[in-house]
This record gives structure tokens, C-alpha cells and sequence, in this order.
């Protein structure tokens, strides 16, 4: 079973290979490798929080809160500000993030 630090190191990967996308953003929390919800986004009624993914609906009934994205994402509202440079040299170098 992955652990969280396994699932971190995947979407930091993915985010180095692709740019700018939800995975790398920083108003973003994951739920998965795949999924995860913005918080920079206002709390939206459970119906619509998984509109982004193109779900219309659910047998399961969810919650408000932020809505949720796929790791892919792109919007005009990506932020990274975390400094990579503080992370040890050969998990930057595994994740293809600057050296």
C-alpha cells in the first residue's frame, strides 16, 4: 500500500513533467494521486463540488466544501511558492524539480 510521503513524491514527479496543474499548486490538497480539492476556490454545495471531474451526480451524498479537480488542471490561479531548494538533493533529483 503507498504511503503518503509515496503519493507526495508521485504528484510532485507528475507536476515537474507536465507544469503548472493542480498537482504542483499550492491552494491545492490532495484526496489521491488522482484527485484533489482547491482551497483557493469558495466552499460550493456538494452537487457541484465534483463538477471539474465531470461527475453530475452521485448514489452518495457529499458534503459542501471546495471543489474537487483532477490532478491535471490547469487555471489562472496556480501558485508555487514553496522553496524545492529546502527538500535533500536526491528527492529533488528522483522528481525532476531544479537543481
Amino acid at each position: 500500500m503507498a504511503t503518503m510521503d509515496d503519493r507526495q513524491e508521485f504528484l510532485d514527479r507528475f507536476y515537474f513533467s507536465n507544469g503548472p496543474c493542480c498537482a504542483g499548486c499550492d491552494w491545492w490538497e490532495s484526496i489521491s494521486s488522482m484527485v484533489g480539492q482547491c482551497t483557493k476556490a469558495a466552499i460550493v454545495p456538494g452537487k457541484e463540488r465534483m463538477d471539474a471531474l465531470g461527475i453530475s451526480w452521485t448514489s452518495k451524498r457529499v458534503a459542501s466544501g471546495h471543489p474537487i479537480t483532477d490532478r491535471t488542471y490547469k487555471c489562472g490561479q496556480f501558485k508555487d511558492e514553496f522553496d524545492w531548494a529546502t527538500l535533500p538533493l536526491p528527492y529533488r533529483k528522483r522528481i525532476g524539480a531544479p537543481l
